[in-house]
């Protein structure tokens, strides 16, 4: 499998779209065997999906993450774990521990900054 988190330093970007990059982990057997850091491609539409799937995640763990977000993910079969604040590699090894809940719709998921559940913040 692989798990993708977007990333603030060492925390987990609370703003899926926004993260200034995205921690790839590969993991084999319950161990991550490879870790590869990219940076963010930019806020132009799709681009940041597109990047997730180009890199073949097959999860995604992220705080807020819009629901045409998780839409595109799950239409490709990627899990999205919504809700995830904190350290990157505490939520990591929480989320291979089976401790993180995905979401099960595009509806569950929570919206954050300029992006309020679809209404625009003046």
């Amino acid at each position: 499998m692989k798990v993708c988190i977007p990333k603030s330093d060492a925390k987990v970007s609370r703003h899926f779209g926004k993260a200034p990059e995205f921690a790839f982990y590969t993991v084999e057997e319950g161990k991550v065997t490879c870790t590869e850091f990219v940076p963010n491609p930019g806020r132009e539409k799709g681009q940041v999906p597109h990047l997730i799937i180009e890199h073949q995640a097959t999860h995604v763990v992220a705080a807020a993450i819009g629901p045409q977000a998780v839409g595109i993910f799950h239409e490709k079969s990627i899990e999205v774990y919504p809700d995830a604040i904190g350290m990157v590699d505490t939520i990591l090894e929480r989320f291979l521990k089976g401790e993180l809940k995905p979401a099960v719709n595009k509806s569950q998921t929570p919206c954050a900054g300029d992006n309020i559940c679809g209404v625009k913040n003046n």
